[in-house]
């Protein structure tokens, strides 16, 4: 249901219901308006009508963003069901207002954006309709091929003034003790606002600062990151920095959300998921900043940065040990995140940029505060509305529109792992075959080819900038273990705690092998 919307003046106002909506109750319009059509899920079958310098208040969808054209706003509510309609300012940012509920509607010169509401496409009744106002006009559907249609919000004069002495005078005191009463509430409304940054501090901040977190105000921030100039990592929730605390001199990395809209959920996802988890193959979160529209999260700075970097550097190459812990480690982390942590956590984008390394080539998984929730009790699938994941690491399912499960992790850690042992991206390579030409080729279809064909298959596939200097029984289990993680059938892949005891199992029989040999 939607409220309906109010269009005012200084000399009187009038409440109407867009159209395809009518009144709850015809007698009180405190009940609001209700829609007359019912919306399928269909993005072919819905249009939608503008309401000029109109805005409905709050219930904004969360993950839109300024900087995208009329057309892309309303692309984005046309594919989500639960989009009622989309606000959209066009004064020179191209601000869209995605809307999940139609709530207390104003209509004015003084609003910048319009208002275009979802309704069925196709519908006769609908184009028949008039406003309800003292200026009554037709919609304007002369464009038959338009899929938004004009509707105009008038206001009323200075005869409205009249339409009060109708009312009975006990209705005009009443009347007036409820304004002396929100007047009231007003005056100590703008009291407590003064206090926003301080009661929003407190009543968000309550649960990390239980925890233990640091909550860091913005300048200090701001200093310790010489304004934000030494930018060390980029992704889709925001720009990570270096930077040195003042007090201790620590050195940290600093992740500075983007935008009003995302950046608030995504913080708060991040702080209530990160404070709970604690792994020593999980990024450690230290503090946190939540100031006006600021929203930054501060973690233990890595030394060595992201296994991509060392990866395909050409600069440096892992060694066969460190590649190993890598390949545990990390498989340790996301078995914590599927069984053993408090809720059910998903990655969802697990690739060598969301791997860290410390002093040591340590792993720690990042960026993993930004995957959905689940109760463990439940059935351990998700709904995610859209496609989440990189190209190249994302399992068929997020293309086939299935039910999301961990197995989606367990894929993306196996091409992770194939990337780790080969030394080739995933995303393509270029390889000179036996009659010298270059070809260019896809990784994981290149290595089951090779498997399957040759002989000394291993020998083939290794990273070459190893030397041979590798374990051969360890890189036909581990490449084994990656291939069945990468089967396009998800009831084939196995769990990550079954990848821990098969990868962990095996490397306890390689050093018993060595104990023996030393022993002779």
């Amino acid at each position: 249901d939607a409220e309906s919307t109010v269009s005012a003046e200084k000399t009187g106002s009038a409440f109407i219901c867009p159209p395809g909506f009518k009144m709850n109750d015809p007698t009180d319009w405190n009940q609001g308006c209700k829609m007359e059509f019912n919306i399928v899920c269909n993005k072919t079958q819905v249009q939608f009508i503008k309401l000029p310098n109109t805005d409905f208040y709050g219930y904004d969808l969360v993950g839109y963003a300024k900087g995208i054209s009329l057309e892309a706003c309303q692309n984005i509510c046309r594919s989500d069901c639960n989009c009622r309609g989309f606000g959209y300012w066009a004064d020179g940012n191209g601000a869209c207002y995605a809307k999940s509920i139609l709530f207390s509607g104003q209509s004015g010169p003084q609003f910048p954006g319009d208002m275009y509401v979802k309704v069925p496409s196709g519908n006769n009744r609908l184009r028949q309709l008039t406003v309800p106002d003292h200026q009554s006009s037709t919609l304007d559907c002369s464009k038959s091929n338009s899929s938004i249609l004009e509707f105009a919000v008038h206001y009323t004069t200075s005869n409205a003034q009249g339409d009060y002495l109708k009312y009975p005078i006990g209705f005009a005191i009443a009347f007036g003790v409820v304004e002396v009463i929100c007047v009231g509430f007003g005056c100590a409304y703008l009291h407590r606002k003064r206090k926003y940054d301080l009661l929003y501090s407190v009543d968000h901040g309550y649960l990390a600062m239980k925890m233990g977190f640091r909550r860091f105000n913005f300048r200090e921030l701001k200093i310790a990151t010489k304004n934000f100039r030494d930018e060390i990592g980029r992704g889709g929730s925001g720009v990570v920095y270096k930077g040195v605390l003042m007090e201790d001199e620590r050195v940290v990395a600093v992740k500075r959300l983007e935008g009003v809209n995302q950046g608030e959920g995504q913080f708060w996802s991040e702080v209530s998921t990160i404070g709970r988890i604690n792994h020593v193959n999980l990024v450690t979160m230290l503090g946190f900043c939540a100031e006006r529209e600021h929203r930054l999260l501060v973690y233990g700075y890595l030394e060595n940065g992201s296994l991509e970097k060392n990866l395909f550097s050409d600069s440096a190459v892992l060694n066969w040990e460190h590649r190993v812990s890598i390949a545990v480690g990390t498989a340790k982390g996301l078995a914590y995140l599927h069984e053993e942590c408090l809720e059910w956590v998903l990655h969802c984008d697990v690739k060598p940029q969301n791997v860290l390394l410390d002093k040591d080539f340590q792993p720690k998984v990042a960026d993993f505060g930004l995957s959905k929730l689940f109760d463990r009790a439940g059935n351990n699938t998700s709904g995610f509305s859209r496609v989440r994941g990189t190209r190249g690491y994302m399992a068929p399912e997020w293309i086939m529109n299935l039910p999301i499960t961990s197995k989606v992790d367990v894929y993306s850690y196996g091409v992770l792992l194939l990337e780790l042992l080969t030394g080739r991206s995933s995303n393509g390579f270029q390889h000179v075959g036996e009659d010298g030409e270059a070809r260019y080729m896809q990784l994981i279809p290149w290595i089951k080819e090779m498997v399957r064909t040759r002989e000394k298959w291993v020998e083939e596939i290794v990273d070459p900038r190893l030397c041979e200097m590798y374990d051969k029984k360890r890189m036909n289990l581990l490449v084994m273990m990656a291939l069945q993680c990468v089967e396009e059938e998800r009831d084939m892949r196995p769990t990550m705690s079954q990848v821990v005891h098969s990868i962990t199992v095996s490397c306890m029989d390689d050093l018993e092998v060595v104990e023996e040999t030393d022993q002779q």
